[in-house]
């Protein structure tokens, strides 16, 4: 299992690499949308539809997502989040209120709400001008955030932060990932220099990192409430070792609306 892990990163690692930083934007997203639709049709087994019906469902994409390109990028940033905020109460009474998302047409209609504005959000942040700079700190705090909860959590976790959801994460975790994120914001933010952390603006900027981070703990939590319902371990076996694709980037589909936002506050360049 460790060897199929390590040579799927070997393999898939560079090819994430250069799409999310050497593409140029008309490129970036395609490839970003590629990865969308492969996560729809992950999704739809999580939604409970059949092999047909997935494809079918990972087709709607392809229209879904180039007619973002004629409503307000706002207001898709906006939607994504509300979403996310009603998912922070599901997660935490799993699974007491599953009755109000088990049918198979609103699993469906969630994962429009999950994977559209992640896109959205991809694009606008390599739209920026700081684009490379704005998107490794993206992905930063997010494996800030997992990197430190796995460790602290495993060194000193006792609590449990959503047992029914995912029993291996723990509250001091939790805090320890977002110290983790919170570092290294910090630290990447100090050494380019912008915003100037010792101005007010520098510092409402670091607050928003540390709440993109705890977002992107939700996106763990939620697919997992996800999976844990369709009574699967996995989004899918794409990834040998690994899972799905959705089981890569559940955190990033949380956080980058969230901190798409947190940029465009500041005029989508820092």
């Amino acid at each position: 299992m460790l060897l199929k892990r390590i040579l799927t990163v070997l393999v898939i690692a560079p090819i994430a690499i250069a799409g999310v930083f050497f593409l140029p934007q008309t490129q970036f997203a395609v490839f970003v949308g590629a990865i969308i639709m492969i996560g729809a049709w992950e999704w739809g087994r999580l939604a409970g539809l059949g092999r047909l019906s997935r494809v079918a469902y990972a087709l709607v994409f392809s229209c879904l997502l180039p007619a973002t390109y004629f409503i307000s990028s706002l207001a898709i940033l906006i939607l994504g989040l509300s979403w996310w905020m009603i998912a922070v109460v599901l997660v935490f009474f799993y699974p007491k209120l599953t009755r109000f998302w088990a049918s198979h047409s609103t699993r469906c209609l969630i994962g429009i709400v999950v994977l559209v504005p992640a896109w959205k959000a991809m694009l606008l942040l390599k739209a920026s001008p700081d684009s490379d700079y704005l998107l490794l700190l993206l992905l930063c705090l997010i494996w800030g955030a997992d990197i430190g909860a796995y460790f602290v959590g495993k060194a000193f976790g006792i609590r449990k932060l959503a047992p029914q959801v995912s029993p291996g994460k723990s509250l001091v975790g939790f805090y320890g990932g977002l110290l983790t994120a919170f570092s290294l914001a910090l630290l990447m933010v100090s050494l380019v220099g912008t915003p100037d952390i010792y101005t007010l603006q520098g510092a409402f900027f670091l607050i928003g990192c540390v709440f993109v981070a705890m977002v992107s703990v939700l996106g763990d939590l939620a697919v997992s409430m996800f999976k844990r319902n369709a009574g699967v371990k996995d989004s899918s076996s794409l990834l040998p070792g690994h899972g799905g694709f959705l089981d890569r980037i559940d955190s990033l589909l949380s956080a980058s609306p969230l901190y798409a936002l947190l940029v465009l506050n500041y005029g989508g360049t820092l």
